[in-house]
């Protein structure tokens, strides 16, 4: 099988046996595909240098078996720049969609919020933190597992900004005085959550704490690699 030009990013790539480069694309048509670029790590190789993450591409592939071959590769646009904490944020992104997605789903939501998210952090339109935030909560409702964020669980009321909550995985959120566990949330967070606006600094806080909460019941306990590498570079020397 040989398919046509698709636009896609690379958000994955390690060497593969002696030459070659394995590289993880994310397609709006094939969702993520895993292609082998042939001899694409000899040092006389021109692809080498061109395979970029935050690069928007246009590729093709060959083959029947669960990795492709690589048979075109060409940027479609500048690639976006992301330094310092952004660009740590981008790697926190690609990581998500490697251990939530699967290869061979398409799912063109995930594409889009991809996009759009790196396109965010390029641009700084608004705050890392909430990008990140706005990310999650996509990814999670692309792939199946959206929040409830803006009524409670049981009643399904509309949630209280000025009340307090219990978020409950599966189940949403409840009042704090009911006797439930969960992570401790405010109405004003979840309503924040549900309509995309801007954090403040408590609702970041409280926002990150949800999201980890959840995602972790998804990416299981594997520490994420993105996470330890931006610790290790913040630390002081």
């Amino acid at each position: 099988m040989r398919t046509e030009l698709h636009s896609a990013y690379v958000i994955h790539r390690r060497p593969y046996r002696e030459t070659s480069l394995l590289l993880e694309c994310l397609s709006a048509d094939y969702g993520r595909v895993g292609v082998v670029a042939r001899g694409a790590a000899r040092s006389r190789n021109n692809l080498r240098g061109r395979v970029q993450s935050f690069q928007k591409y246009i590729i093709a592939w060959s083959g029947r078996s669960e990795l492709h071959t690589l048979i075109k590769l060409e940027a479609m646009e500048e690639p976006l720049r992301l330094a310092g904490e952004k660009l740590f944020s981008g790697f926190y992104v690609n990581e998500l969609i490697m251990r939530l997605t699967t290869r061979h789903d398409p799912n063109p939501e995930v594409f889009l919020a991809y996009e759009q998210t790196i396109r965010s952090l390029a641009e700084a339109m608004v705050a890392t933190e909430t990008t990140l935030r706005r990310f999650e909560k996509n990814l999670l409702d692309a792939c199946g597992y959206g929040l409830q964020l803006g009524t409670e669980a049981i009643s399904g009321d509309a949630i209280d900004p000025q009340q307090s909550y219990h978020y409950v995985f599966e189940r949403g959120p409840t009042p704090a005085n009911d006797a439930v566990s969960g992570i401790l949330v405010s109405g004003q967070t979840l309503l924040a959550l549900a309509n995309d606006n801007e954090l403040s600094e408590l609702e970041r806080t409280e926002a990150k704490k949800l999201m980890r909460y959840i995602l972790h019941h998804y990416i299981g306990k594997r520490p994420l690699a993105s996470r330890t590498l931006f610790r290790r570079a913040s630390s002081p020397t």
